[in-house]
C-alpha cells in the first residue's frame, strides 16, 4: 500500500511537471486530487478481494488507471462482457467456455506417461490442477462473492493463484521428487552392476526423453500419414495430443497444463543431477566396486558417465519440449484474444521464473528468452486484435441501442461515489478546498456528465403557428423539464468504458511482454507507453467507425436515428481529452513514463489525441452529411409529390400559402425539433442547409428550362425530380410570394438568426416579378436603379420566367382590377405583347454582355 501511494505521488509530481500548454497534461489533472483519491484508491487496494500477489497486482493496475475513480463496480456491467470478442457465444469466449478439451485431452489415462513410471517421472498436471479445473483465470462460477476481483480473475491465470486447487499437491510433490527420483538411481546402480548399464540408459532415454506422432492439423483426406503426422516432444511428455483442440481451449487449458508439465519435468532433472543428494546404498556399492589400482577412474566413472550422458540427453530433451512450447504459442497466438494474450504473457513470465527456480544450471535457462519469444512484432499484433475486438463490441453496443436520448440520473448520489467522504475531508462541510478538481462521476466519466442538452424554447414557435396553443404551451414546457437528456445515448457509456478496460488489459500484456524480455522498436514518447497511448487512438478511431457504420440497411435510417449517432461520436470525441489525461496517469504510476522523457511522452500524446479528434472529426462529418441527404432527399420527395401536378398559372390570388409549403415546413419543424442531441453550430448548419435546399428547388423549378434542345418538353429534371415549370402567370407568382412569406415566418420562429436570408434569391425573383416598376427597371439604362433595388436578381433567371409568363389578357386584366374584396392593384400583371417586349429586351442585354 505505501509503494502504491508512493507511485501515485510521483506520478502526480510528474504531471505538475509537465508542461501545461498540451491539452493532455491540463487533462491529467482534472477528476484527480491526491490528498483525496490516492488514499480512497490505497484504502480499497488493500482491502480488495484480489487476493495477495497476482491479483493484487492486477487491481494496482486497474486503479492506477482511473477504473475505480470512474466506474461502479456494482452497476451490474461484467468486465467478460466489455471484453469479449465472440458475441454469439453467450459471453464464453473469455476464457469461460467449460467444454471438454476433447479428444485430445487426458488421453493419458491418471497421469502416467509411456514410460509408465507413474506420476513422479511425467509429472503431469492433475485433470482437478491443470486439465479440467485450470481456466486460464477464469472459472464458470465464481467461490464466493468477494474471493477475487473481476480485474484479478481478468488478468490472471488461475494457476498462478494462491486459491489454485493444484497449488497443495504441485508442492506436495515438489518436496517429495528427492524421495520420489530415489528407485531411479536404484535401478540405475543394479545395472551397472550386472554389466548392463548401457542397456538401462538406452531404455530409459528412449521412454523418458522420446516423443510420439501427432496430427498436424493438415489435410486429413491425404492418403500419405506421413504428411498428416508430425512427431511432438510435449504429447510423449504429456500424453495429450497438443495440436488439436480450439485456440480458445489451448489458451484456457492446455497452456497451463503444459507449462505445470514442463516445470515438473524440470524438477524431476533437477533432483536426478549428480550428487544433488546422498545414497548410503550407492556409497556401498561404490566401494565394493573400487579396485586399489584404479580408484581415480572409477571416481571419473561415477562423477561422469553416470551423469554426463544423462544430462546431455535431458538437456537435448528439455530444449525441445521449451522449443516446441514457444512455437506452439507463437502459432496459436494468430488467433488469440487480447485477453488472451494478456494472460499468457503473465504465464509465460511466470513459468519463465519457475524454470530458474528449479532447475537453474540447465543449459537451456540461457535461451528461454529466445525460445519462448511469441513474436518479434506481437505488439503490434496485440494492437491489431484490440483494434478489431473494439470494433466488434461497439458494433454490438450500437446495434442494441434505441438511439435516444439518455436521460440524466436525478439525483447526484446515484451516479456518485465516496458521497460519504465529503464532509469528512471539508471538516466543516462546507464544500472541497478551493482549486480542488472535481471528482470524477461515476458511470459518466471524462465530462460525460456535463453533457446535456439545452432545453429548446418552442413556446414561441408553437405561438406563432397557432394562437390556440398558448393555452396548453405550459404543459409541454413542463414535460420537457422534468426529463433532462443528455446529449448521448446509453451506448456511448458502454463504449467509452470498453475502450478503458481494453486499454488496461493491453497494458498489462505490455508489460508482461517487458518481463519476458521482450525489446520493442524505439518509439517516440518512452517505449512501450507509445504503443499504449496507439492503442488508445486506435481503439477510438474503431469505435468513431463502428457507430457511423451500426446500420445494417442505409436506407432505413431516420433522421432522429442519425442525429443521434452523430451526438454520439461527438459525445465520444469531447470525452477524448480527460480519457487521453487518465491514461497517462496511469503510464507515469507504473513507471512508463520516464522523467527525462516526461516532456517528449506528453507531446506525444497530444499528437495522438489530435490523431484521435480527426478520426472523430471525419466520422462527424460523414454523420453530418449523411442527415443533411435524408433531410434533402425527403424535401425532394416531398416537393416533387405535391408539385407534381401543380399548376402555376391560378387565375386567382390565395390568401393562405400553397399545401406543398404547409407540408415542407410541417416537415422541417419535426426535424429541427430532433436536433437536440447536436451541437449548436451543427444544428443551426443543418438550418440553413434545409432551408437553403428549398429555396434551390423552387429557384430552379421557377428558372431552368423546361424544354430540351429539340422543343420537346422534359419529363424530368437532369437529377430525376420533377421537371421544371412550364407556365406561370402573375397570380402565380403572387401566391409564390405568400409562400415564401410562410417559409420567413417559420425560419424566424426557430430562433437561428438570418436563417430566412436563405430564401432571398427567391424572394428576389417573386418580388422583381411582381414589382410593377419592373419593365422600367429592365431597360438598358436603369440596370443601376436595378442592382440598387434588387441586388440579388439575375437577369438570365429573369429571362427563363419571362419565356414562362403566362401574359393576362386585357379583359381579365380589367376584371381583376374592378374586383371588389381584395386590393388586385398591388402587383404587376404583363400583356402578351408586353412580356414578348421584356423578354427582347433582357435577350440583348444578356447577347451584349456575353
Amino acid at each position: 500500500i505505501q509503494s502504491y501511494a508512493w507511485r501515485a505521488k510521483n506520478a502526480d509530481n510528474l504531471i505538475s511537471r509537465a508542461s501545461q500548454s498540451g491539452k493532455v497534461a491540463r487533462a491529467a489533472r482534472a477528476g484527480y486530487w491526491f490528498d483525496r483519491d490516492c488514499q480512497r484508491e490505497a484504502t480499497r487496494l488493500e482491502g480488495s478481494p484480489g487476493g495477495m500477489g497476482m491479483g493484487r497486482r492486477a487491481e494496482a493496475l486497474a486503479s492506477s488507471f482511473g477504473w475505480y475513480r470512474c466506474w461502479d463496480e456494482a452497476s451490474g456491467d461484467d468486465l467478460y462482457v466489455l471484453l469479449k470478442t465472440d458475441w454469439s457465444s453467450d459471453g464464453k469466449d473469455l476464457d469461460r467456455s467449460g467444454h471438454s478439451v476433447g479428444g485430445g485431452m487426458n488421453r493419458s489415462g491418471h497421469g502416467m506417461n509411456r514410460s509408465g513410471h507413474g506420476r513422479s517421472l511425467g509429472f503431469r498436471a492433475s485433470s482437478r490442477g491443470g486439465g479440467g479445473g485450470t481456466d486460464g483465470g477464469m472459472s464458470n462460477k465464481r467461490t464466493g462473492a468477494g474471493r477475487r476481483s473481476q480485474w484479478a480473475e481478468m488478468l490472471t491465470p488461475s494457476i498462478l493463484t494462491d486459491g489454485s486447487p493444484a497449488k497443495d499437491e504441485d508442492q506436495s510433490k515438489l518436496l517429495a521428487l528427492p524421495e520420489t527420483v530415489h528407485p531411479v538411481r536404484r535401478a540405475e546402480l543394479a545395472f551397472k552392476i550386472l554389466g548392463r548399464e548401457d542397456e538401462f540408459r538406452q531404455y530409459y532415454e528412449s521412454n523418458r526423453f522420446g516423443d510420439m506422432k501427432i496430427s498436424s492439423g493438415g489435410d486429413k483426406q491425404n492418403s500419405d500419414k506421413d504428411k498428416s503426422e508430425s512427431r511432438s516432444s510435449l504429447s510423449s511428455l504429456t500424453g495429450d495430443d497438443v495440436s488439436l483442440g480450439t485456440d480458445r481451449i489451448f489458451f484456457a487449458k492446455s497452456l497451463p497444463h503444459l507449462c505445470a508439465s514442463l516445470v515438473g519435468f524440470s524438477a524431476v532433472e533437477a533432483a536426478l543431477e549428480l550428487d544433488n543428494f546422498t545414497d548410503e546404498d550407492d556409497t556401498i556399492i561404490e566401494r565394493e566396486m573400487v579396485k586399489p589400482i584404479d580408484k581415480s577412474s572409477v571416481r571419473m566413472s561415477a562423477a561422469t558417465g553416470r551423469g554426463s550422458t544423462f544430462r546431455e540427453s535431458s538437456e537435448r530433451y528439455e530444449r525441445a519440449l521449451v522449443t516446441e512450447l514457444g512455437n506452439l504459442l507463437r502459432k496459436r497466438s494468430v488467433g488469440a484474444s487480447l485477453v488472451e494474450l494478456a494472460r499468457a504473457s503473465c504465464l509465460m513470465a511466470a513459468f519463465r521464473s519457475a524454470l530458474k527456480i528449479v532447475h537453474p544450471s540447465s543449459a537451456t535457462r540461457k535461451n528461454d528468452r529466445e525460445l519462448l519469444a511469441m513474436d518479434v512484432d506481437i505488439i503490434m499484433t496485440g494492437l491489431k486484435v484490440a483494434q478489431e475486438e473494439q470494433l466488434k463490441a461497439t458494433t454490438k453496443y450500437v446495434s442494441d441501442d434505441r438511439k435516444e436520448p439518455m436521460p440524466v440520473p436525478r439525483t447526484a448520489s446515484q451516479s456518485m461515489r465516496f458521497d460519504k467522504y465529503r464532509l469528512a475531508e471539508d471538516g466543516n462541510g462546507g464544500g472541497p478546498p478551493p482549486n480542488v478538481p472535481e471528482e470524477e462521476v461515476i458511470n459518466f466519466p471524462f465530462g460525460l456528465s456535463e453533457m446535456k442538452q439545452k432545453r429548446m424554447n418552442i413556446g414561441n414557435a408553437l405561438d406563432s403557428m397557432d394562437p390556440s396553443l398558448r393555452s396548453h404551451r405550459g404543459s409541454v414546457n413542463q414535460i420537457l423539464s422534468e426529463t433532462e437528456l443528455f446529449t448521448f445515448s446509453h451506448a456511448v457509456p458502454h463504449i467509452i468504458k470498453s475502450i478503458h478496460a481494453r486499454v488496461i488489459v493491453f497494458t498489462a500484456f505490455s508489460l508482461s511482454q517487458e518481463e519476458l524480455g521482450q525489446v520493442f522498436a524505439s518509439k517516440q514518447g518512452g517505449g512501450i507507453a507509445g504503443y499504449i497511448l496507439d492503442c488508445v487512438e486506435e481503439c477510438v478511431a474503431v469505435a468513431a467507425v463502428g457507430m457511423k457504420d451500426g446500420y445494417d440497411h442505409f436506407d432505413e435510417v431516420t433522421v432522429e436515428q442519425a442525429v443521434q449517432t452523430t451526438a454520439d461520436i461527438s459525445a465520444l470525441q469531447a470525452a477524448l481529452p480527460r480519457l487521453f489525461g487518465t491514461i497517462m496517469r496511469g503510464l507515469c504510476h507504473i513507471g512508463l513514463v520516464k522523467a527525462d522523457q516526461l516532456e517528449q511522452s506528453f507531446d506525444y500524446a497530444d499528437s495522438v489525441l489530435r490523431g484521435a479528434n480527426k478520426a472523430c472529426d471525419t466520422q462527424v462529418a460523414n454523420m453530418y452529411s449523411m442527415v443533411y441527404e435524408i433531410c434533402r432527399h425527403k424535401i425532394d420527395m416531398l416537393i416533387d409529390f405535391s408539385l407534381e401536378n401543380f399548376s402555376w398559372v391560378c387565375k386567382s390570388v390565395r390568401d393562405s400559402p400553397n399545401a406543398y409549403a404547409e407540408s415542407l415546413v410541417e416537415y422541417m419543424r419535426s426535424t429541427f425539433l430532433c436536433l437536440g442531441p447536436m451541437d449548436e453550430g451543427s444544428r443551426a448548419g443543418l438550418h440553413f442547409s434545409c432551408c437553403g435546399h428549398v429555396a434551390e428547388r423552387l429557384v430552379k423549378l421557377l428558372t431552368e428550362e423546361a424544354e430540351d434542345a429539340d422543343g420537346k418538353s422534359k419529363r424530368m429534371s437532369h437529377n430525376g425530380n420533377i421537371p421544371p415549370v412550364a407556365k406561370i402567370d402573375a397570380f402565380g407568382l403572387k401566391n409564390l410570394a405568400t409562400d415564401i412569406r410562410h417559409f420567413e415566418m417559420f425560419a424566424d420562429s426557430t430562433g437561428v438568426g438570418q436563417l430566412k436570408e436563405c430564401f432571398n434569391e427567391l424572394k428576389c425573383l417573386a418580388t422583381a416579378m411582381l414589382d410593377r416598376d419592373l419593365p422600367m427597371l429592365l431597360m438598358p439604362e436603369n440596370s443601376g436603379a436595378r442592382r440598387r433595388k434588387y441586388p440579388f436578381l439575375s437577369l438570365e433567371k429573369i429571362y427563363c420566367i419571362l419565356e414562362k409568363y403566362v401574359g393576362t389578357g386585357l379583359g381579365e386584366k380589367l376584371m381583376a382590377r374592378g374586383g371588389g374584396g381584395t386590393n388586385r392593384n398591388d402587383f404587376l400583371m404583363l400583356e402578351k405583347k408586353e412580356v414578348i417586349q421584356l423578354a427582347r429586351i433582357v435577350k440583348m442585354q444578356l447577347d451584349s454582355n456575353m
